[in-house]
């Protein structure tokens, strides 16, 4: 069987948990592990204790720290430096092949990131390893990262992305679109997740966070906007946080200062975090979505739940737009600049098509499933058929 090194941008279960992130991995681990055994897995993350207890693989530090801050390490820490070359050698050789697994971190967004794993990518290119990339958002990029991308990407084996229309934009390289990981993740309840669902009544899941230029007055204006829409809907909001530093700040600290704008008794935060699994299975139980979140977006949409999201700029723009692009449905999207304006009206449409919701899930879970599950019978030299499915066609770079 072959060895696998895996790169994800996660933790396993724990203070600084991250949903997204760990919902891919999870697919990712699950699959490989049936395909090669999870004793033939390796998982590179900057923060590898709770990685082995939560998924049953092995896992490294690999941390993410952008070019100019490595090149200093070698007059501050230079055996910090050289210790860190040594390990993506070492990693990378003990290894047959690479998989970046699913993310938006392959974008000048999260420079560290993205440079870390080109500094790997690099050394795996070099000794000749296959490199596949699942289920990612390409770009956007700064145009010294671009380059640098082609030209570690020009020799990937597959890139796997999981927008229509955008990441095929960002690289030269031909890119391959299959489903987010995340629309296969399995639901699993809980005593915890089915105590929210009790005790909530008939609620919506809302999500929320801080980015990119938003300040305080923005964060209370979109909620204020979303307390209203869902109220109007009679629903009670159940608010799922999904990346919460320490436990306590991100999103968790994002509701403790939103939540007086809903009734005592309408508003119940999901805290602590709860396995992604877990929120998928609590959002299979709401009767509507409003998100920033792009994850819980993807938990709704492939499990048939009318949803709206919101963005902040192109980056969030491209994801939320294409998730609902992703399974042939009208992007029900709007920007924190004209929530006010446009929300109760998307929500209203989103619940109207509730039947066109649940047929684009029905659609996905039965026949897309194998299109996403290809990369991995790559990395596991399993041969398949061609497909001649448009949808699974590698698609033409347009190039930068």
């Amino acid at each position: 069987m072959p060895k696998i090194l895996m790169l994800s941008d996660i933790t396993g279960l724990g203070p600084d948990y991250h949903v997204g992130d760990e919902a891919m991995a999870e697919v990712a681990i699950e699959r490989l592990g049936k395909l090669v055994g999870k004793e033939n897995l390796i998982l590179g993350c900057a923060a590898p204790e709770r990685v082995p207890a939560t998924y049953g693989v092995r896992a490294f530090a690999f941390y993410h720290i952008t070019d100019d801050n490595f090149r200093r390490m070698l007059w501050t820490k230079p055996l910090s430096y050289f210790k860190s070359i040594a390990m993506n050698v070492f990693q990378v050789m003990r290894c047959d092949k690479v998989v970046v697994c699913g993310g938006g971190n392959m974008t000048s967004v999260w420079p560290g990131v993205l440079e870390s794993r080109l500094r790997l990518l690099k050394v795996a290119n070099f000794f000749k390893k296959d490199v596949v990339l699942v289920s990612q958002t390409i770009g956007p990029y700064e145009e010294a990262h671009r380059a640098r991308v082609d030209r570690t990407l020009a020799k990937a084996k597959w890139i796997g992305v999981r927008d229509v229309n955008f990441s095929h934009t960002q690289v030269s390289a031909p890119v391959h679109f299959a489903l987010d990981d995340a629309c296969y993740l399995e639901q699993k309840h809980s005593d915890y997740s089915r105590s929210i669902c009790a005790n909530s009544g008939t609620f919506a899941c809302v999500s929320m966070r801080k980015f990119g230029g938003m300040d305080d007055a923005d964060v209370l204006r979109v909620a204020s906007s979303i307390e209203r829409t869902v109220r109007a809907q009679h629903l009670n909001t159940v608010f799922i946080p999904h990346h919460a530093p320490m436990g306590v700040r991100g999103d968790i600290e994002l509701a403790q200062k939103i939540k007086h704008l809903w009734a005592e008794d309408g508003f119940h935060l999901v805290d602590p975090i709860p396995l992604a699994s877990e929120l998928k299975a609590l959002t299979s139980d709401s009767k509507l979505v409003v998100s920033m979140r792009y994850h819980q977006l993807v938990f709704a949409l492939s499990i048939g739940i009318p949803a709206v999201g919101i963005y902040v700029d192109e980056y969030t723009q491209a994801k939320l737009t294409g998730s609902f692009e992703a399974l042939g449905l009208k992007p029900l999207v709007t920007s924190i600049q004209e929530v006010e304006k446009n929300l109760s009206t998307l929500v209203s449409e989103a619940l109207d098509a509730r039947e066109q919701f649940e047929a684009a899930a029905r659609k996905i879970q039965q026949e897309d499933k194998s299109i996403s599950e290809r990369p991995y019978n790559l990395l596991a030299d399993i041969t398949q058929e061609a497909h001649v499915d448009a949808i699974g066609k590698a698609t033409e770079a347009k190039g930068s």
